[in-house]
């Protein structure tokens, strides 16, 4: 049985960790992360730093009207980024002219590599504001914390609001996962982690969905749809288990037959979903399912949604936990922010911890 993941509190109760004030009630937390950006920008016209990738999968559609706002708005700091060491590049560019709000005009992955420089190059010494658009296939963190509506239209109105001098909108704070595993090359910071089904969802998402030119939220509808198949299937046997460790707080952990393992900072995922239902003041939500879940039809639709079930308990095989680190000891694929990487556990755990807030504008 999971007795390591299924302690109630994991030593939070002494050791909590909030965003504000270990005092405040979550509703409270959330109203002082989430605050109007008149309060907390300068009254001036902004710096604005534009980076874009024009292999993103809503840029591959859209991207020329994205580039005739570009055109239209000249002088500015643009710059196009294909890969980490450009967004580097741009982002030291960014740093040189003291720019104010980095926009990220890309996927999720494009994102990951903004949030690896900003956090561990840093060459900015106070962090820019982010205003992410939603420009990738998916964009789960666009969604969360982004700049709503087509990355032209988005792109427009946040150029014309930082050249004003009384910003309305919302800044957003959201804890960065760092990870650290030795089959990747050096530390990542990213949102969201996935292993087991999450990782096969993608990439079976990428290989048998997107081909056929299914984009934005219907891809990950469809293997929503075959992560349940699989469930449904898996309590026959054991198709869908991966045995893997997991250590919580620097808890030892012990082996379990996993179907799905997630830890995110986000808030809410594709489709508004939000399946974690912990109650531990911590940043990092941490949610585990074992390989044969029971009740699984009563209890999902619940869960999903961030709601508890008298049935969704650790016995059945639903887990979920805010904390700070989280251990994978793990053969096989998992992702961070939709880029696809291999673990072997022969040389290490995947650790993955709080790397602080960041902050991203929001309409």
């Amino acid at each position: 049985s999971p007795t390591t993941l299924r302690r109630s509190h994991l030593d939070v109760a002494s050791n909590s960790y909030a965003p504000t004030s270990p005092s405040l009630s979550g509703n409270a937390q959330t109203a002082l992360r989430d605050r109007p950006a008149a309060s907390v920008l300068p009254g001036r016209a902004l710096r604005v730093g534009v980076l874009t990738n024009p292999l993103s999968g809503g840029n591959r559609r859209g991207g020329r009207a994205v580039q005739r706002v570009i055109a239209a708005r000249q002088p500015m700091s643009y710059h196009d980024v294909r890969t980490p060491a450009d967004v580097a590049t741009a982002l030291g560019d960014c740093a040189r002219q003291e720019v104010d709000v980095v926009v990220v005009n890309g996927g999720d992955g494009t994102i990951q590599a903004v949030l690896t420089t900003l956090l561990h190059d840093r060459p900015f010494q106070t962090l820019p504001l982010l205003a992410i658009l939603t420009a990738g296939t998916s964009s789960m963190v666009a969604r969360d914390v982004g700049v709503g509506g087509s990355p032209a239209r988005a792109l427009s109105r946040l150029l014309a609001w930082a050249s004003a001098r009384d910003h309305e909108g919302t800044v957003s704070q959201r804890h960065v996962l760092r990870m650290e595993t030795p089959t990747v090359e050096g530390v990542r910071y990213g949102m969201s982690f996935g292993a087991g089904l999450i990782h096969d969802g993608i990439r079976f998402c990428r290989d048998k969905i997107e081909r056929y030119g299914f984009r934005g939220q219907v891809g990950p509808m469809l293997t929503t749809v075959l992560f349940l198949l699989t469930l449904v299937r898996g309590s026959k046997g054991r198709r869908g288990a991966t045995p893997m460790i997991i250590g919580l707080n620097g808890e030892p952990g012990e082996s379990l037959q996993l179907s799905t393992v997630l830890v995110t900072t986000l808030e809410r995922l594709f489709l508004g979903l939000r399946p974690y239902w912990g109650d531990e003041s911590a940043p990092l939500h941490c949610t585990t399912l074992l390989a044969r879940p029971r009740h699984w039809l009563r209890v999902l639709p619940a869960l999903l949604r961030g709601r508890t079930h008298p049935y969704g308990i650790p016995q059945h095989g639903y887990i979920s936990h805010n904390v700070r680190e989280v251990q994978v000891v793990m053969d096989g694929g998992f992702t961070l922010d939709g880029e696809l990487f291999e673990a072997d556990r022969r040389l290490g755990p995947i650790v993955l911890q709080d790397a602080g807030p960041v902050s991203f504008l929001r309409w």
